[in-house]
């Protein structure tokens, strides 16, 4: 292909990118502007412009009632989801198994495996432990669904990490925790964080399993599920624009932890 070609063939590409980001960042500006609406119903474009509904939001106690259990459980599931996964990725990849890649395959099933499936069968559980329609079943469930991309995070970068440091460590005398803590996971903490932001918002965003295991208590995304079965008030704008943002900001942050621990195993090596 000449150079002229290639050229040509750059641009079209480029072209082609930044329609099709275009076409997936349209719904997301359209409930942004709405959001801002003042009228009593959700159209487009908004004739007026106003913070009723996000005044609305954030005076309900319903709303946020229903915000602060994501948050929890969330932040209890990302918190879970990161140390299993750290744990499991560390027996995956430092560990002897004859049958390595099939551990890896069960650690991988919750994110295989579709979830309104996994869903009745973590029902039938909590039902049958006595747990359903609790907090905590939750959280493990949750915690569940994001071990998958702990795992695979948490595995990826100790890929990268040269083991002899830790070799060393106990060579010393240190014991294979604290060798572990003191030579690899200064290294590894930021995947483990950026793994926790992941399984945070697989949580914060999580509706299936939500709405078969916590009966009338509602998370976030439940609430709003309920609002567009049955009411469609403009208040999920606002509360979808918010969550957009929080969702982009974090993985911004996470993108960025785990180019900084790329970054620090290259300067390392």
């Amino acid at each position: 292909m000449s150079i002229g070609g290639r050229h040509w063939g750059r641009r079209a590409l480029a072209v082609y990118f930044w329609l099709v980001t275009a076409y997936l960042l349209l719904p997301v500006a359209i409930i942004g502007l709405i959001s801002f609406s003042a009228q009593d119903f959700l159209r487009f474009p908004p004739s007026n412009l106003s913070l009723r509904w996000y005044n609305e939001y954030f005076s309900s106690s319903a709303w946020l009632e229903a915000t602060f259990r994501s948050l929890r459980i969330a932040a209890a599931a990302s918190v879970l989801a990161a140390i299993l996964g750290t744990l499991a990725a560390i027996s995956i990849e430092r560990g002897r198994w004859p049958a390595r890649a099939v551990l890896t395959a069960a650690f991988a099933a919750p994110a295989i495996v579709p979830q309104i499936i996994l869903a009745l069968g973590l029902f039938i559980v909590a039902v049958w432990l006595g747990l359903s329609g609790t907090e905590y079943v939750l959280v493990l469930a949750h915690a569940t669904l994001g071990l998958p991309f702990a795992v695979l995070i948490v595995s990826s970068a100790l890929r990268q990490i040269d083991p002899t440091p830790e070799r060393a460590a106990r060579v010393m005398g240190a014991g294979p925790t604290r060798s572990f803590f003191t030579a690899t996971f200064p290294s590894l903490r930021s995947s483990v964080v950026a793994a926790a932001i992941f399984a945070f918002f697989i949580s914060f965003d999580e509706l299936i399993v939500a709405l078969f295991l916590m009966g009338d208590k509602q998370t976030l995304p439940v609430r709003i599920w309920t609002d567009l079965r049955f009411e469609l008030s403009p208040t999920i704008a606002p509360i979808s624009t918010l969550m957009v943002v929080l969702t982009t900001v974090a993985m911004i942050v996470a993108e960025a932890l785990r180019r900084r621990a790329s970054r620090l195993k290259a300067n390392a090596t």
